[in-house]
């Protein structure tokens, strides 16, 4: 059947600014000279449908931002990328989610988050119809969406599934509790997508089988991991499973490679690409991303990204 949308991708949507490099914090009122400072659409949701837009899908975005600034760009960046932002809620008298981001010479970084209008963002039932005419509904953000969290989420999922959707779900930083918020939802999840970290958080395990299985038995039709350096690993209910190693890159910055990770995904998936194919993709974006600065970092198109994964070497194990 048709669809309005390739893919909505619900969730959080955040401001970052980012510095690089950022060896130190100046004390008092020094001043340090670094080399580049960007804005980028970030999130667990913003951070996915960036890169869903850049490797050819129609996207719908679906959140919310506050009413001020920070909102008109983060809309503005949105639209300039082709994605509908009409399932985006500006919300009165509430800031947008923003983090400053101070990236160190090795990738990582350190966050300074001002939490704002996704802590209070829900779906309206409009959109959330609008939203379910998508081949794929992916919800990024579980823990991060006070008002959501739970059985709301559950429920939109629901309502995904019985609309005909492939259903993706991804989750930020979990911890204490992480589970029950997540635990509504899995059954309504086609493709579970978290990194070893946060399912090793709940499972209490860094063996991704393990992990994969744990998930699997609480309802979800598959699970692809990401393993940061070292690639990803797939398991399905029907009992496949695989391993696909990273690519060999230049680590500049890893914001948004996790995100970066669902979108390939997704867009295999919206392509009917076999599930293999599908993690490579994802993880030829997720190491593009890790070469530049910020969400989507150097996703220039499909093409692009499918001859990247063709050409990159791979890392080898560690």
């Amino acid at each position: 059947m048709p669809h309005d949308y390739d893919v909505s991708v619900c969730g959080t949507y955040i401001l970052d600014i980012l510095g690089v490099p950022v060896t130190e914090i100046p004390p008092g009122g020094g001043r340090l000279f670094i080399d580049e400072i960007k804005l980028t659409v970030a999130g667990t949701a913003g951070g996915t449908a960036l890169p869903c837009g850049r490797l050819g899908l129609k996207t719908l975005a679906v959140g919310a931002v506050g009413d001020d600034e920070k909102a008109d760009w983060l809309l503005g960046a949105l639209a300039r990328e082709g994605i509908d932002t009409a399932g985006m809620d500006r919300l009165s008298g509430v800031p947008t989610s923003a983090t400053i981001l101070p990236i160190r010479p090795d990738g990582s970084r350190p966050a300074l988050h001002a939490k704002g209008a996704s802590r209070q963002w829900r779906i309206s039932p409009q959109v959330q119809e609008k939203a379910t005419g998508a081949k794929v509904l992916h919800f990024g953000g579980v823990g991060s969406l006070p008002a959501m969290d739970g059985a709301p989420t559950a429920a939109l999922l629901a309502a995904a599934k019985a609309a005909g959707c492939i259903t993706t779900l991804d989750l930020i930083a979990a911890g204490p509790g992480a589970l029950a918020l997540l635990e509504p939802s899995l059954p309504h999840v086609d493709f579970f997508m978290p990194s070893i970290e946060e399912t090793a958080a709940i499972v209490d395990s860094h063996d991704p089988e393990a992990c994969a299985q744990f998930f699997l038995a609480r309802g979800v039709g598959a699970c692809a991991i990401s393993l940061g350096g070292e690639g990803s690993f797939v398991m399905t209910r029907d009992g496949r499973q695989f391993a696909v190693p990273a690519f060999q890159v230049a680590v500049r910055d890893t914001t948004g490679c996790g995100d970066a990770y669902t979108a390939g995904f997704i867009a295999g998936l919206v392509r009917d690409w076999d599930l293999k194919d599908c993690a490579r993709l994802a993880t030829a974006t997720a190491a593009l991303v890790a070469t530049g600065l910020g969400s989507g970092a150097n996703v220039t198109s499909f093409d692009d990204t499918v001859r990247a994964m063709n050409a990159l070497p791979v890392r080898a194990a560690a």
